[in-house]
């Protein structure tokens, strides 16, 4: 049996203890009546100048692009598209509003998007002191996401603190303009806290539309749209205020295909799993990675209840580590029936250009970039989120497909059963140990350390759970 290198063990460590522990969002206050405008004396009352370049692209291209109005400000985009961070301390001057537009940083789509679409995603705020999280300090600050289709015709929801609307707390803000008329205006100050939200925009021919936490829907607001950009934004009002906002799981539907690398795979991994648990989190994830960079990927099923987007349902998954960052995305509901979710699964990764496809039940969901070198390894994984959660999968017929031979009997050896903690155990149910194994993992966390979870910095190799894997002959 060929020994995994301790390069890959930095790589599998890193993906799991790199998982983000949430924070619990705080729920709207239900049917609070919509003020009358304000005035547009605020930063999202204009459209900010930056704005996606390009034509609307035909295949549904999205990309970001990060930008900054303020050397005090910054933005970074990360997890192929999907996170956006904007943060920092202003110090260009006068208050926002009264001057020019010197108070934002964030990203923006890099191409127009279509005249009809949604997207969704986690609204942070990472400004957290003393391990208390807000979106900023002082005297205002903003985060939102804005819908610009031009000068008439643009709308931005988030949520705002600033000194005539909201001079206590955060309050939702709805700004902007319809065929040239102001529209939209502010709740009531501090009606809104937590630092933990989740958004869905839609856009459409009879406006844009806007949810927060699956609990409140604002709109239609008549915005003319025909190829809208979408900015996410984090706004400071004066100089020396803070503001720290993180939009994660950001996911766009637009009915776009996804982009499919030419040729055939490098490799490609399939297999047939099934996920079910108990307690606040479960998963069950297929996974690629090296033995070189440190560079994983899993792909599969989870559960989390303390997910704003899946909300303890099982959703297909995906989270790589890439050059040392942990990125993730959740993608689409998966198919559940009495209580456990299934599907036939596949990852394909092409190492020209260094990209990697999941499929779901033979549908292309999503695909990302990633570098791998070295030896592949293909391992299979069932976690549980924190203690005293259960977790039940099955992996059936686990199978390399291309090239077809690169899990065989040989000098590599077959399935490492051997990694599993904290109560969770992996068990071969079929197959010969190398290509067509099926794998059964189950059992309940037991002995997790007080108050961590499965996106904490555990002890040793950081997996709350079972992972097998086994070294492919595929070497890059």
């Amino acid at each position: 049996m060929i020994c995994v290198s301790e390069a890959s063990d930095r790589g599998r460590r890193l993906l799991h203890a790199s998982r983000r522990r949430r924070l619990p969002g705080r729920k709207l206050l239900a049917c609070v009546a919509m003020p009358a405008l304000l005035g547009m004396a605020l930063a999202a009352c204009q459209p900010t100048g930056t704005q996606g370049t390009g034509t609307p692209s035909s295949t549904g291209g999205v990309g970001l692009t990060n930008w900054s109005q303020d050397p005090g400000l910054f933005a970074t985009v990360s997890g192929n598209d999907s996170v956006v961070h904007a943060w920092g301390v202003r110090s260009t001057p006068g208050a926002w509003g009264t001057g020019p537009m010197n108070y934002e940083s964030g990203a923006t789509t890099t191409y127009n998007q279509p005249s009809s679409g949604s997207l969704s995603f986690d609204m942070y705020g990472t400004y957290c002191p003393g391990g208390v999280c807000s979106y900023g300090a002082g005297t205002g600050y903003q985060a939102f996401v804005q819908v610009w289709n031009d000068t008439g015709d643009y709308v931005a929801f988030g949520l705002i603190h600033d000194p005539a609307v909201s001079p206590t707390g955060t309050t939702i803000e709805v700004v902007g303009a319809a065929h040239g008329q102001p529209i939209g205006g502010f709740w009531p100050g501090g009606a809104v806290g937590g630092s933990d939200h989740h958004i869905t925009v839609t856009w459409n021919s009879q406006g844009v539309q806007f949810n927060m936490d699956n609990n409140t829907t604002l709109g239609y607001y008549p915005v003319a749209i025909t190829d809208p950009s979408i900015s996410f934004i984090a706004a400071a009002r004066m100089p020396g205020d803070t503001v720290d906002a993180t939009f994660e799981n950001i996911q766009f539907d637009t009915d776009a295909p996804v982009a499919i690398p030419a040729g055939n795979p490098t490799i490609s991994v399939t297999t047939t799993m099934t996920e079910s648990g108990s307690g606040s989190g479960y998963d069950s994830l297929l996974g690629l990675h090296d033995n070189q960079s440190g560079n994983a990927v899993d792909f599969g099923i989870q559960s989390d209840t303390t997910s704003n987007t899946s909300r303890g349902q099982p959703w297909f998954f995906w989270q790589d580590v890439s050059d040392g960052a942990f990125n993730y995305s959740y993608l689409s509901p998966a198919p559940l029936s009495s209580g456990t979710a299934s599907a036939a699964v596949t990852i394909s990764w092409w190492q020209n250009p260094g990209e990697a496809v999941f499929y779901a039940n033979g549908k292309a969901l999503a695909e990302v970039s990633l570098d791998l070198s070295g030896t592949l390894i293909v391992s299979v994984e069932g976690m549980a989120r924190e203690e005293g959660d259960s977790v039940s999968d099955t992996f059936t017929n686990i199978d390399c497909t291309v090239p077809s031979t690169c899990i065989d009997p040989g000098p590599i050896g077959p399935w490492n059963l051997s990694y599993d903690y904290y109560g969770i155990n992996a068990t071969e149910t079929g197959g010969s140990g190398y290509n067509d194994t099926s794998i059964a993992i189950s059992g309940t966390a037991t002995g997790v350390p007080s108050g961590d979870n499965w996106g904490s910095a555990l002890p040793g190799p950081g997996v709350l759970g079972a992972e097998p894997m086994v070294a492919t002959e595929v070497s890059v």
